[in-house]
């Protein structure tokens, strides 16, 4: 067994970060869940840490956004007919990942890449506690 402390994709691969979101907001000790920010899910957006040889317009430090669907596959409930999909399909995301000194990291094809962010600005997360929630009813029963 060895401790892999680096990797250098080839040809057309691309390693970036695995970052996921940290949590979930909470309001009343109620969990507010964004659908596309669920605690523990992968963000969107990802940092480039190595490229391969043939990759011409990505480069390390880039943040990129992965196109997942190549990585998506369908999965139906059990008891299902495979041609009834309406309200079945299950779909999984299974992004190759890398291990390097204890952390993950996606291996990705340069094609995975929907674009390269050129200029941005890091926002502070929203706080959850300010937003005006209706008083909880008492139920009184004689």
């Amino acid at each position: 067994m060895i401790k892999v402390k680096n990797i250098k994709p080839i040809f057309t691969s691309v390693i970036t970060t695995a970052e996921r979101y940290e949590e979930d907001g909470t309001v009343n000790g109620s969990t507010i869940l964004d659908k596309n920010k669920v605690a523990g899910s992968y963000k969107e957006y990802q940092k480039v840490i190595s490229v391969g040889s043939s990759v011409r317009e990505v480069k390390p430090g880039d943040i990129v956004l992965i196109n997942p669907t190549r990585y998506m596959t369908r999965k139906f409930n059990d008891n299902s007919l495979r041609e009834d999909i309406v309200d079945n399909p299950v779909i999984n995301v299974d992004i190759p990942t890398v291990q390097m000194n204890d952390e993950d990291f996606f291996l990705i094809n340069e094609n995975d890449v929907a674009y390269i962010i050129t200029d941005y600005e890091e926002l502070p997360e929203p706080k959850v506690s300010n937003l005006i929630l209706p008083k909880k009813k008492n139920l009184i029963i004689n």
